[in-house]
C-alpha cells in the first residue's frame, strides 16, 4: 500500500499501555494468505489485565469527528470476514507483552480495490476479582488498530470540494473518487491581500478518507492565535497530500473575523 493510514488508537483507555504496529497494511492477490502480529504491553505500574480480541468494521462520520464500529461484513469493502485472530482472549501482566496473531485470507473472487476492518482489544473484567463495596464506576479500556488490504489493481483518486472557516476552525472537504482508503494530509496557508509571503500556516496530521460509506469528509483544525492571524480578508491556499502521484491544491478568499472570549463565533464561507 502506497500510504500508511493513521491508527485508530484507544477507544476508551483507563490503563497506560503501548501497542505496535500502528496498523496492518498489506497488498495481496485473491486467494493469498497473509499473517501478521499485533503487540501490546502494559506499563510496570498497571495491574494484570485480561483482553479479548475481535474483528470489527469501522468508518468515519462525514465531519470526521467520530468513528463508528459494527459487525464484520457491514460495509461492502469490509475485510473483516477474511480475518481470524489468535488468541481470542488472554491475560497480560505488567511489563509483559501480549502478541495477537492475525491471519487474513483474501477470497478467490475478491475484486480490485481497497478493503479494511479493525482489530479491537477490549479489557474484560476478571470474574474472580472481589467486587468493590458501595457505589462506584469502573473504566474499561479498549484499543483498535486498522487493517487495510489492497487487491491490485486499485483505483486511487480524490478531489477537493470546499474550503471554509467557521469560528476559529479552518477546514477542507475532500471526496474519495476511487476504491482505496487514502491518507489525507492538508496544509493551509494564509496570505494577506497583495502579499506573496504567508502570514500564517496550519499543518494537520494525516487522517483516513474511506471510499464508503462517507466518501466525502471534512478535515480541519484550529486557526493560529489572533495575534498571529488577526481579523481581516485572507487568500487561503490549501495543499493536500493524499498519497497520490500529485498534490492537490485550491485557493479561496475569505473574511476571517476573530471572536473575543464569550462571544459567538463568526462563519465565513463565501
Amino acid at each position: 500500500m502506497t500510504a500508511v493510514l493513521a491508527a485508530l488508537g484507544p477507544r476508551a483507555q483507563a490503563l497506560t499501555l503501548h501497542f505496535w504496529p500502528a496498523n496492518i497494511s498489506v497488498r495481496a492477490k485473491p486467494g493469498q494468505i497473509i499473517n501478521r502480529t499485533f503487540n501490546l504491553t502494559l506499563s510496570g505500574k498497571s495491574a494484570a489485565t485480561r483482553y479479548k480480541a475481535r474483528i470489527e468494521d469501522w468508518w468515519r462520520s462525514a465531519d470526521n469527528s467520530s468513528t463508528f464500529y459494527a459487525a464484520p461484513g457491514t460495509l461492502g469493502r469490509s475485510c473483516g470476514n477474511w480475518c481470524s485472530v489468535n488468541p481470542i482472549e488472554a491475560e497480560v501482566k505488567p511489563g509483559e507483552k501480549l502478541t495477537v496473531r492475525v491471519s487474513l485470507r483474501v477470497p478467490d473472487d475478491a475484486q480490485p480495490g481497497g478493503y479494511w476492518a479493525a482489530l479491537t482489544l477490549d479489557e474484560v473484567p476478571d470474574p474472580t476479582a472481589p467486587k468493590p463495596a458501595g457505589v462506584g464506576m469502573i473504566l474499561r479500556g479498549s484499543v483498535a488498530m486498522g487493517i487495510f488490504v489492497e487487491v491490485p489493481d486499485a483505483k486511487r483518486s480524490a478531489r477537493l470540494t470546499a474550503i471554509k472557516v467557521v469560528g476559529d476552525r479552518v477546514s477542507v472537504t475532500v471526496c474519495n473518487d476511487g476504491n482505496m482508503p487514502l491518507r489525507i494530509n492538508p496544509t493551509f496557508e494564509f496570505y494577506r491581500p497583495g502579499e506573496e509571503k504567508a502570514a500564517a500556516k496550519v499543518e494537520l496530521p494525516g487522517e483516513p478518507l474511506l471510499p464508503e460509506p462517507n466518501s466525502t469528509c471534512e478535515f480541519g483544525g484550529r486557526l493560529p492565535p489572533p495575534t498571529e492571524l488577526p481579523s481581516g480578508k485572507y487568500r487561503i491556499r490549501v495543499i493536500v497530500d493524499a498519497g497520490l502521484d500529485y498534490l492537490m491544491g485550491a485557493e479561496k478568499t475569505l473574511d476571517i473575523t476573530r471572536t473575543e472570549p464569550g462571544k459567538s463565533p463568526v462563519t465565513s464561507d463565501q
